[in-house]
């Protein structure tokens, strides 16, 4: 009886924390659900909670490999639109997203100014993300440098754009 209690206040909690929350413990939710079969099912509690914190990781991960594309994606459309812009003007850039929450990022391209080199072609321009509010657009704007790489154009900041330092990102 006293297992069936505990079982049915688990569940109770599950589902009323994500609206107690908010979404923030949708991500969560896997690995407290493995941890609680688990759980149940070997009637160790410690095997369920090293399931729940090695399911959240794997979850916590998968979420940001799919951010991290998601940036990528749309910082190589801004790059590509700078990469076709002449100095002096200007060309919107957007990108739509797989998953529709992202929906369709989009916004300018203003070119200031190209410097050619010795080793490749760069352009430093001002680009612009537009952020709905109250039925209003926003635009937030940013300052960029874009170097040639064959036939691509890249950010020449390596923030965003080195691909090796992974998860820390």
């Amino acid at each position: 009886m006293k297992r069936i209690l505990v079982k049915r206040l688990l569940q109770t909690i599950m589902c009323l924390a994500p609206m107690l929350s908010g979404c923030g413990v949708l991500a969560s939710l896997p690995g407290v659900t493995a941890g609680v079969a688990i759980s149940s099912a070997t009637s160790n509690p410690a095997v369920g909670l090293a399931v729940a914190t090695a399911t959240n990781a794997a979850v916590d991960s998968g979420i940001k490999y799919v951010m991290r594309r998601f940036t990528a994606n749309e910082q190589q459309q801004i790059a590509n639109a700078i990469g076709q812009t002449a100095p002096g003007y200007q060309r919107t850039w957007s990108v739509k997203q797989a998953i529709p929450y992202y929906g369709r990022n989009q916004g300018r391209v203003v070119v200031v100014r190209e410097a050619p080199n010795a080793l490749t072609t760069c352009k430093q321009a001002l680009f612009s993300v537009e952020e709905k509010e109250h039925k209003q657009v926003i635009e937030h704007w940013f300052t960029l440098d874009v170097c040639q790489n064959g036939a691509m154009w890249q950010w020449a900041q390596s923030e965003p754009a080195v691909s090796r330092w992974g998860a820390l990102q």
